[in-house]
């Protein structure tokens, strides 16, 4: 935190003051931007996904250390490095925003199923989880990129609206992954986050109209 906090401060350009004062509700009256409404929901379903295979696949990986549940998420986080920076700026470059965020989000729920398949082991899961970061990345760079380009709001204010929606499936996921295994068993957990992927995906294709702004 201490090296990410000095390479913003030498680095970082100075960001110019928004020229219009935010108020309270501007966020969420900004969700009227049908735009802005369709990356939000897609990025919420997508969120309970990706915490779902943050919070709640170590505890599968039976027989680890500490050092090598670490490990496999040292490479998960590689991995999402890696696609985000150099793959998912390639990749948009060939087919486009919206094909990419596609792929990128069906891959994952496949991944996410692969592990409900697998759940009792630990080896499946952990492999899993680093394939996985590759997809996150892209996904990530793209939809939030995408973000700033559909909305007619201040940058603020859109990642505002934006984050409000996509967190709360962040927030649920942890609770849900948990009390779903103990209600059926950890395979549950993964297709229903695999399935919530879906979701985003279905969502993402019902609005592309509204992110005609992308092409």
């Amino acid at each position: 935190m201490a090296i990410g906090f000095v390479a913003i401060v030498m680095l970082l350009d100075p960001i110019p003051k928004p020229k219009v004062k935010s108020k309270f509700w501007d966020s969420l009256r900004a969700l009227r931007h049908k735009g802005l409404l369709v990356t939000g929901l897609t990025a919420l379903f997508y969120n309970f996904g990706f915490f779902t295979l943050l919070a709640y696949s170590p505890f599968l990986m039976v027989g680890y250390s500490a050092i090598q549940v670490g490990l496999v998420f040292f490479g998960w986080g590689l991995m999402l490095a890696i696609s985000s920076v150099f793959v998912a700026p390639r990749l948009e470059e060939m087919w486009g925003t919206k094909l990419v965020m596609i792929g990128a989000l069906a891959f994952f729920a496949i991944v996410l199923v692969v592990m409900g398949v697998g759940a009792n082991s630990s080896t499946v899961i952990s492999v899993c989880i680093v394939i996985a970061g590759f997809f996150q990345g892209i996904n990530n760079t793209l939809i939030t990129s995408a973000v700033m380009v559909v909305s007619p709001v201040e940058r603020a204010t859109a990642s505002s609206a934006y984050s409000f929606i996509r967190f709360t499936g962040g927030a649920i996921a942890p609770w849900l992954a948990g009390s779903l295994a103990v209600w059926f068993n950890p395979h549950v957990t993964f297709y229903v986050a695999g399935f919530a992927v879906l979701i985003g995906i279905i969502i993402l294709l019902a609005g592309r109209k509204a992110l005609s702004a992308l092409d």
